[in-house]
């Protein structure tokens, strides 16, 4: 018992300069690292001195999301800025760069589509970490649309009408380049599903290596044989005030990309978000 009083005073104590608070969406978790923010029996607190390197065997097949966590903790780790992250949850990405304008939080704790958010005064965005053409998606429908489903790789968008998020300008793009027949804006993604199901809509991007994906209000489907990929890269967006991070952060990825091969997309590869697996699929942005 004195020895767990004495490690959460340990903790404590190092949650001030000596700690780097990255948000993240309150569904994230980690079940190699029991790392979580805000769940019970998780860890929010991660040692920086314990992050592993990029191509660990612990980190394959990661989360794109722990991966982008990891990348910050090696950049921290490298230029001993601090010696703990604490995560901490946020409902959505807006909410999350809230959380860092008003000095909540020092950065949001994964990349970003740099399109997706007002570029303001107030935010500094790093050099890309996924870069435009690697960020590729599924196109899912929901399990009653047994005609959308059964298109499958034959599948005509122009006919069909896409299903998104409005502050999702990425997608929406996405959507509108592959010639959607129509583009249908809600105002949160746990409408996604049930906007489909009941026949609004006809389908929506989602996570490629996910056959069936659960986190976007209801279960959705994914039609194999096509993919999209996106016409963007996805950056780290800080505050402003925040300039030495973000200075190591640029230093980090420039260096790391200068590595051969580029260890940044290598990274990306061995968490299996970059991935050979569906280069046969049709692409229909292109």
């Amino acid at each position: 018992m004195r020895t767990f009083l004495t490690l959460l005073l340990l903790i404590s104590s190092h949650l001030s300069a000596d700690t780097l608070s990255i948000g993240v969406h309150a569904n994230y978790v980690n079940e190699h690292f029991k790392l979580a923010a805000g769940r019970a029996g998780y860890s929010n607190v991660l040692p920086v001195k314990e992050c592993p390197e990029l191509d660990s065997e612990q980190l394959k097949g990661s989360q794109r999301i722990t991966m982008d966590i990891m990348v910050i903790c090696n950049a921290v780790k490298s230029a001993k800025y601090v010696d703990l992250l604490r995560l901490v949850p946020y409902p959505n990405v807006a909410r999350g760069l809230q959380l860092a304008n008003n000095n909540k939080i020092d950065m949001v704790g994964q990349s970003l589509f740099e399109g997706d958010h007002r570029k303001e005064e107030n935010l500094l965005i790093t050099h890309p970490v996924i870069r435009i053409g690697e960020f590729q998606v599924g196109i899912f429908s929901t399990k009653n649309r047994t005609d959308i489903l059964e298109l499958g790789d034959s599948i005509d968008v122009s006919k069909l009408r896409g299903v998104t998020v409005k502050s999702w300008k990425t997608d929406q793009a996405a959507l509108n380049n592959i010639g959607a027949k129509q583009v249908n804006l809600l105002p949160t993604r746990n409408l996604i599903a049930n906007f489909i199901s009941s026949g609004r809509g006809d389908f929506t991007l989602s996570y490629l290596k996910e056959p069936v994906v659960t986190r976007i209000g209801g279960e959705l489907i994914r039609i194999p044989g096509v993919k999209v990929s996106f016409d963007a890269s996805r950056s780290f967006i800080l505050p402003a005030r925040n300039t030495q991070l973000f200075n190591i952060l640029q230093s980090y990825i420039k260096e790391q990309r200068q590595k051969s091969p580029d260890a940044i997309r290598q990274a990306y590869i061995h968490a299996g978000f970059i991935t050979e697996v569906y280069d046969h699929w049709r692409d229909l942005a292109k």
